[in-house]
């Protein structure tokens, strides 16, 4: 009879145990393998850099995040399942669903509106170069092919009776792009923040043209991108990191030089202090929640551009389901 009941505590210890061990892994919070990029995405740095800005990293998800210099290197990652999460164009994302890449669009990160900075082409202030009809062979860099900034400039070019064919495009990283404006490797470069502020540090130069005069309209700069099948095994998980990139977007929004001084002082942002605390910035939606319209207004530019062959279903492409409700 000892024996017996020695037999039943021990095998009740070990299912104590199994619990417990059942209770913790089930506890352990959510990884997320997250690509992100050079420009534009501020908060998102921030939540980065400072993740008790929110109020759930470390209990309910944690962060492995991995910088890309290019977004094509990003993309490659993403549709092969090396990240969970991309930062990402917008535009970049409607022409990867049209080809038939999986993925959700769960948030905005910043847009380019005239209600904040706009992307914009300089040239050397001592170039004779002064308005887009004066590119006409002249070599231009852009940061790739058929992204947003490809977009712009085939818009700006035939707006002023050029063509394509007309320029010289070549793909070089925003790092990069200063330097071969600087060494006349290129004409003209497409520069973001913040590298149009680090630019207007070093040189003088001419704008020739910005997004917004290309086109007008608002449109969804940077956006994130999961898989459905990632965000429907993780929802919970998903929920508070959003929950805490909203939080991140509101201090950011709030208390712009705090939180630019803390990327600096993180090294997230490698800009002078003098330049990145007083640069302008792109307009950044509050809620994070990325607007359908402008992302149909959007595709309908990349297919008459002749960027997509066929079109991606904008509503099922968006989900905004994860982000906070109130």
């Amino acid at each position: 009879m000892r024996t017996l009941g020695k037999l039943f505590g021990i095998a009740a210890a070990c299912g104590y145990l199994a619990i417990a061990a059942t209770n913790a892994v089930a506890a352990e919070p959510l990884k997320i393998r997250l690509g992100y990029g050079v420009a534009a995405e501020e908060q998102l740095w921030l939540l980065l850099a400072k993740p008790d800005i929110g109020t759930h990293y470390g209990r309910d998800y944690t962060i492995d995040g991995t910088r890309f210099s290019g977004s094509d290197k990003r993309a490659q990652a993403f549709e092969a399942g090396a990240i969970d999460i991309a930062s990402s164009s917008a535009n970049g994302v409607i022409f990867a669903a049209a080809e038939g890449v999986e993925g959700k669009i769960i948030a905005s990160i910043s847009r380019e509106s005239k209600r904040g900075y706009s992307t914009s082409f300089y040239a050397l202030a001592s170039s004779p170069l002064k308005t887009v009809r004066d590119l006409k062979g002249k070599t231009i860099g852009i940061n790739g092919f058929e992204t947003s900034g490809h977009l712009w400039l085939k818009t700006a070019l035939e707006q002023a009776g050029l063509a394509e064919g007309d320029v010289t495009i070549v793909p070089i990283s925003f790092p990069a792009m200063a330097e071969s404006l600087r060494s006349g490797k290129i004409d003209v470069g497409e520069f973001p923040q913040p590298f149009d502020a680090l630019l207007h540090n070093e040189v003088q130069a001419t704008r020739i043209f910005s997004a917004k005069d290309a086109i007008p309209t608002d449109e969804e700069l940077i956006v994130l991108v999961a898989k459905d099948a990632f965000l429907k095994a993780h929802a919970d998980g998903m929920r508070a990191f959003l929950a805490d990139l909203r939080a991140s977007t509101a201090f950011y929004l709030q208390h712009s030089k705090e939180a630019r001084q803390i990327l600096l002082d993180s090294k997230m942002v490698r800009v002078p202090a003098d330049v990145f605390l007083g640069m302008s910035d792109y307009y950044r939606d509050p809620g994070l929640r990325a607007e359908v319209a402008t992302l149909e207004r959007m595709q309908e530019s990349q297919f008459n551009a002749g960027f997509q062959k066929k079109k991606a279903d904008i509503g099922k492409l968006v989900d905004l389901s994860y982000l906070p409700k109130d």
